[in-house]
């Protein structure tokens, strides 16, 4: 009782646990994995097994198996614009207080999507964007705070999307609070070489 009573309080007050400094459960070695881990992740040479999501992810291979589509499809193929999508991943993680995607949006956001430093730090903080960007912050902002888009940002995006992508914005920012939900609790924590790893958006 005294542990609902001290996280209630916490949800009432909109207070956030500070991110992980270590991992809850350990990301496994290469050559620890076993034949049928290597084959949800293709091949020892797989550029995925350099990241620590997929070496702790792993542990659980058949949830990593059936997750990796759906993932890829939207990191990979989307219908929204990329710059569109990052706008709403940025603005998502920052309000998750997520910190492993982050670190590889950090380098998606300009080299896939075309931002800017300045427009990267807006999109993060929801505050001065233009004002069509300012309409994917707030999606962002009413998913993850209210779990529902209201009728007047959903006005906005359906002037702008098809119905198809007015789905998939959804599941975009929900793909991402399940992710920040995902790392900060295991305490997934960015590669070193992060700038150097693998991205979803690679050829």
């Amino acid at each position: 009782m005294l542990v609902y009573k001290q996280v209630y309080t916490a949800f009432l007050h909109n207070e956030k646990q500070m991110a992980l400094k270590s991992p809850r459960i350990a990301p496994l070695n290469l050559d620890d994995l076993t034949d049928e881990q290597i084959t949800v992740l293709g091949d020892r040479n797989d550029p995925r097994c350099e990241l620590n999501f997929f070496k702790v992810m792993i542990q659980h291979p058949d949830l990593l198996k059936n997750y990796t589509p759906f993932a890829m499809q939207l990191g990979r193929t989307p219908t929204l614009p990329f710059r569109d999508k990052e706008i709403l991943i940025l603005r998502t993680l920052t309000l998750c207080q997520e910190e492993y995607e982050l670190a590889h949006h950090h380098l998606i956001a300009r080299q896939a999507a075309g931002l800017t430093d300045d427009e990267f730090e807006a999109a993060r903080s929801g505050k001065g964007l233009d004002a069509a960007d300012q309409v994917l912050a707030r999606t962002a902002e009413e998913l993850v705070g209210n779990q529902c888009i209201s009728d007047e940002t959903w006005a906005a995006l359906a002037e702008r999307y098809s119905q198809g992508q007015l789905i998939e914005l959804v599941f975009m920012v929900a793909n991402y609070t399940l992710l920040s939900m995902v790392n900060n609790s295991l305490g997934i924590q960015p590669e070193h070489n992060v700038e150097e790893t693998w991205k979803p958006t690679d050829k």
